[in-house]
């Protein structure tokens, strides 16, 4: 039976637009990218041949070609709300690069657009779908670790201009670790725990400039945050995300439960090593020794090799560790349409996401506990065994 496929029209040739297009166009067999936009078009241009698409266009024209049913929004920041907002009025489903928007009242609008118009909106990332978390979701809704209780989620490194070829956005308005960074780790935590309650923070900016490239450009934004987060579910935790350290040996994502740790890999990837710490065996071990209790602490800090162990992926990871399936989400979204089921990624989760980001420096800036207004449901699992269907 031949494989039916949703037509993509990608709006922003940018550097992200490299991984969609080599996902999109190679790995998923249920869409097809049919055009390519940008406002700056000799790159739209360069995007098409590379990537053999039908044709290179303005916005306008793009949204109006009804062969299109899914517009990816790979804009900078600052342009996604308008772009998807020119989208779900031109009747098209939107998946939009992270964040969905700036601040909570342009997701409302854009959520609000899309369901009177009958239209999926959502955002990435959708790091969530792959092996690795969806892993995670199983062993916690298996009881692997008892009740979850708390977690601790860290991002923390000097900047992106040790990297990026072109970083001086990430330090104005819609940048900075948390809008950047952010997402991947709240969302995550959300897929794996549920939607969030309340949260709490302190934020700084910590240098007024950065040097990129040799020029220094003024920070608009915070580029440390520490913050405190409660979980409808009761469960507590901490966020740390900073562009301002050179090296640390924090952990990207631990979530404790009563009955042992989990230790996830890392949400802005797909796959990675997801471990266990077995609590109970540790308790068994450590009161069995003898003698006096200087023993048992000793032992208490020296069993964790006979605890910790790394789990099998839940399904089958990707051929290349730590591999980039950048658009996964979009594949799980155009099967929803095909199947005529709710898409993983929606607007209600996304719109979730936004608010709690943009929530920590609101509860920064106005010195309070932020009480969240909007709430979403974790989002169904992979079923396992049919999850890579979309891969060749």
């Amino acid at each position: 039976m031949e494989q039916k496929q949703i037509g993509i029209g990608i709006i922003g040739c940018g550097n992200i637009s490299d991984i969609y297009l080599t996902n999109l166009t190679r790995n998923f067999k249920n869409v097809e990218v049919k055009a390519c936009a940008d406002m700056f078009l000799e790159k739209a241009e360069q995007q098409k041949e590379r990537y053999g698409l039908a044709k290179a266009c303005t916005v306008e024209e793009l949204l109006a070609d009804p062969e299109l049913e899914i517009v990816v929004n790979l804009t900078i920041p600052a342009a996604h709300h308008s772009v998807n907002l020119q989208a779900l009025k031109a009747g098209k489903h939107v998946y939009c690069e992270k964040p969905l928007a700036l601040n909570l009242e342009d997701a409302e609008e854009a959520a609000n657009v899309a369901k009177e118009k009958g239209l999926i909106l959502c955002s990435a990332p959708d790091t969530f779908l792959g092996a690795g978390l969806q892993t995670c979701r199983k062993l916690l809704d298996e009881g692997a670790i008892g009740k979850a209780l708390g977690f601790t989620a860290n991002l923390v490194g000097p900047g992106h201009e040790m990297w990026h070829p072109a970083p001086e956005f990430y330090y104005k308005k819609g940048g900075g670790p948390m809008l950047d960074m952010g997402p991947y780790y709240i969302t995550a935590l959300v897929a794996l725990l549920g939607p969030i309650k309340q949260l709490s923070c302190f934020a700084k900016t910590s240098r007024q400039e950065r040097s990129i490239k040799g020029e220094m450009v003024e920070v608009e934004v915070p580029t440390h945050y520490a913050g405190i987060v409660e979980f409808e579910s009761g469960l507590i935790g901490n966020v740390n995300m900073s562009f301002d350290v050179w090296e640390s040996e924090l952990p990207q994502l631990e979530i404790y439960g009563t009955e042992g740790v989990m230790h996830v890999p890392d949400p802005n990837m797909f796959g990675g090593p997801v471990k266990l710490y077995d609590g109970k065996k540790m308790e068994r071990i450590v009161t069995a020794v003898e003698g006096v209790p200087i023993n048992r602490l000793m032992k208490m800090h020296g069993c964790k090799a006979e605890c910790l162990r790394e789990v099998e992926l839940a399904f089958p990871a990707e051929a290349v560790p730590r591999s980039n399936l950048r658009g996964f989400g979009v594949a799980d979204m155009a099967q929803a349409l095909l199947d005529k089921r709710s898409s993983r990624l929606n607007a209600e989760l996304s719109k979730h996401v936004v608010e709690a980001l943009t929530a920590f420096d609101i509860s920064s800036r106005e010195n309070r506990v932020y009480k969240m207004r909007t709430t979403c449901e974790r989002p169904a699992p992979m079923s396992l065994g049919l999850e890579l269907w979309q891969m060749d």
